[in-house]
This record gives structure tokens, C-alpha cells and sequence, in this order.
């Protein structure tokens, strides 16, 4: 099968780690997979042989999105592929459009935020709602219990194109020794230090990290990420004289993710909303203590089939996670018992189990009535 992946912008971000799975365990599996990038952000798909951007640069006002959406659809129709998948709310949203007019036969959706109803965001969750309902997509697929239940008030028409399938996480293919892994990214040798990554935008709340330093002068904070909230986050750690003990490395590319976490003495999520929390996952899946916020969806997805948690539930903001680091580094029992059943969240989130989750709806949704899919999935 020819699967094109529509992804809205190319830099280093979870719906981006998520299509990466997805596209090589699928070609793993024989299928032609490609990803298209309504633009280019950073330069961390400049290498990739299985990416393409419709622009070299983000767009400008509304001319520049015209031009992403026409580019796209153009291209689409050049690819000729059997079915599409699409990512993030642009991508949802011009992908479909640019799908119908390719005359894609399957189109796969996937919900990367709950339904919204207020501003720019509002307005997006009102155009999916009437696409999933009329069905200009045809399948949704959400990635938690707690994401799913967001959509129970939408019409039996949109509910019934919705599938869960949880998020794949990688594990690390070797250890990395914590000093190597320090010094690989500039950090001190010595000191306590959490890490914490993820885009710096108001959501992600990384600013709570560095009012967490306040608190606790005898530890540091690396940050790996870059974002609009990058300079709001130097201003307040200088103001509050905390920038000495504040490293941001920047962008890091999935290939190199695991490396900066075996950094870290403990990891610290301090996100105001997630349909899943991959960032999250996959530190406490590498071996690290975990401290987050208390959301709903984190609760869910950081506990064990076996009901253990495998983080340390806070509020969201310097003051909680400030205590909950302390408590960590006071209670070596407390981080080692959370570092052990976050190790076995892997085979909850294996990448393989997502990967086949993806490939089972698409050949039912493409097989001829009838045929079942199982036995497509054995021969694969």
C-alpha cells in the first residue's frame, strides 16, 4: 500500500516522533510510506530520505497557508496514494481537503488536542467536528481513554469513525553512561539535575521548572526544546537569578533523545494540557523518576497495567514542583520504585503494537467487504 503522512510543520515535536514510528513500521511491514511537512521548521527532517516539504520556510499570513494548502494538494495528487494519514489540526484539516481532491481512497485522521471552544482553536474543533460527522475522513483515531471520552458529547456519526490506538514509545537500544551523556551536552558533572523536554510554548509550562529553581538552590534544570516561550523563559530565569543553573541545549533530534535523558537525575513534565504525554512516556520508559503535572490523561497513561505509578502527581506549577523534586531527591527508594515501573510501561507502548494497530485499520477500511484483515496482518 502507498501511504503519504501529512504532518503540519517539521521540527522535533511528539505528533512528529509519532508519524516516525508509524512510517518506518510500516515500511518494516512493506508498505511504501512517505511524510509530507506543510512546512519547514528546523532542520531536523532535512535528512530524512522518506520526508518532503511543501515549504522551505513557515507561512506568512493567510496568502502563505493558501499557498501551503494548494502546494499540498498538489502534491497529493502527483503521489497517487492509496490511503493518507494526517497529523495535528492543520494537517488534519488541509490534508483531507487536499485528499478529497487527489481522490484518496482512504483517509485517516488523528486527534492531537482535545475539542476546544474558544479562538483560533475553537474555530478548528468546529471544522473537524463537521468533517468526521459528514465523513470527509474515514477513520479518527484518538490515543487514550481520557482522549476519547472528550468527544462523547459529538454526534454517534463522528463517534463512529473514532479508533484508540495508544501511542507507540521507543525504548533506548543502549545505555548511555550519565557523565558521557553530561558532558555530550554541555551540563555540569556534579550537581542534581532534572531534565525536562518538549516545545517551549505556554502550555508546555517549562517556566513552572525554572520557578522550581527558586526553590531548590541545590539543583539544576536542562531543557531540551525550542519555542515561542524560549525568551519569556531566559527573562524570568535572569530575573530571578536562576540562570546559572538553567541550561537550555536546544533542540534535540529523536535519534539523539534518550542520550539527554540518561543525563538527568529525574525528569520533570510540567504540561498544562495532553492527549497522551509521549515526552513524558518516554523518559519514564528510559529509566528515569518522574515528576508531572496531575492531569487526568497523565494519570492514566504513567501507571502500569499492574495500577502502579511510575511518576509523582503534582501541581502544575514552581511550588509543586519544586516538592516534588525534593521529595525525590529525599526518598532514593520513592525515585527507584518509580523508575521501575516506569521500565515497564515498554510493552504497554510498544511501537509495534501501534504500528499494527495502524496497518489492521487500514486494510479493513480498504479490504473488499468481507475479508479480514487478521489474516492480511499474519501474511504481512
Amino acid at each position: 500500500m502507498k501511504i503519504i503522512q501529512v504532518q503540519t510543520q517539521a521540527e522535533a515535536g511528539g505528533a512528529q516522533r509519532i508519524s516516525d514510528m508509524v512510517g518506518e513500521g510500516l515500511r518494516a511491514r512493506g508498505h511504501e510510506v512517505r511524510t509530507v511537512f506543510m512546512y519547514r521548521k528546523t532542520e531536523v527532517y532535512d535528512r530524512d530520505p522518506h520526508a518532503d516539504f511543501i515549504l522551505t520556510k513557515p507561512p506568512r499570513g493567510l496568502l502563505g497557508q493558501i499557498r501551503a494548502a494548494i502546494g499540498l494538494a498538489g502534491y497529493l495528487r502527483n503521489a497517487r496514494p492509496d490511503a493518507v494519514v494526517t497529523f495535528q489540526h492543520y494537517g488534519n484539516i488541509f490534508g483531507t481537503i487536499g485528499a478529497r481532491l487527489a481522490s484518496v481512497d482512504l483517509i485517516i485522521a488523528n486527534q492531537s488536542g482535545a475539542p476546544q471552544t474558544r479562538g483560533v482553536r475553537g474555530i478548528l474543533t468546529q471544522i473537524d467536528k463537521l468533517m468526521g460527522t459528514f465523513g470527509a475522513y474515514h477513520a479518527n483515531v484518538v490515543n487514550s481513554s481520557w482522549t476519547e471520552a472528550q468527544f462523547d458529547s459529538f454526534p454517534k456519526a463522528y463517534r463512529r469513525r473514532m479508533s484508540r490506538i495508544d501511542h507507540g514509545v521507543p525504548t533506548p537500544s543502549v545505555d548511555v553512561d550519565k557523565a558521557a551523556a553530561r558532558a555530550a551536552f554541555g551540563l555540569p558533572q556534579d550537581p542534581w539535575l532534572a531534565v525536562s523536554s518538549g516545545r517551549m510554548a505556554p502550555s508546555k509550562n517549562q517556566i513552572a521548572l525554572v520557578g522550581a529553581l527558586v526553590h531548590l538552590p541545590d539543583i539544576h534544570v536542562a531543557i531540551a526544546g525550542t519555542g515561542p516561550e524560549q525568551d519569556a523563559i531566559v527573562a524570568f530565569a535572569e530575573a530571578n537569578g536562576v540562570t546559572d543553573r538553567l541550561h537550555l541545549v536546544g533542540e534535540v533530534p529523536p535519534s539523539r533523545i534518550f542520550e539527554f535523558l540518561a543525563a538527568g537525575d529525574a525528569y520533570a513534565f510540567s504540561s498544562l494540557t495532553e492527549t497522551f504525554g509521549l515526552a513524558a512516556v518516554e523518559a519514564a520508559i528510559s529509566g528515569l523518576p518522574v515528576v508531572a503535572s496531575k492531569l487526568d490523561v497523565l494519570r492514566e497513561v504513567l501507571t502500569t497495567d499492574e495500577g502502579e505509578a511510575a511518576a509523582l502527581f503534582v501541581d502544575a506549577d514552581a511550588k509543586g514542583m519544586a516538592e516534588g523534586l525534593a521529595e525525590l531527591m529525599a526518598r532514593p527508594e520513592l525515585a527507584a520504585r518509580l523508575a521501575a515501573a516506569g521500565w515497564q510501561l515498554k510493552e504497554q507502548y510498544s511501537p509495534a503494537r501501534m504500528c499494527a494497530g495502524y496497518e489492521a485499520l487500514l486494510l479493513s477500511r480498504s479490504l473488499p467487504h468481507g475479508c479480514n484483515p487478521v489474516d492480511h496482518l499474519q501474511s504481512a
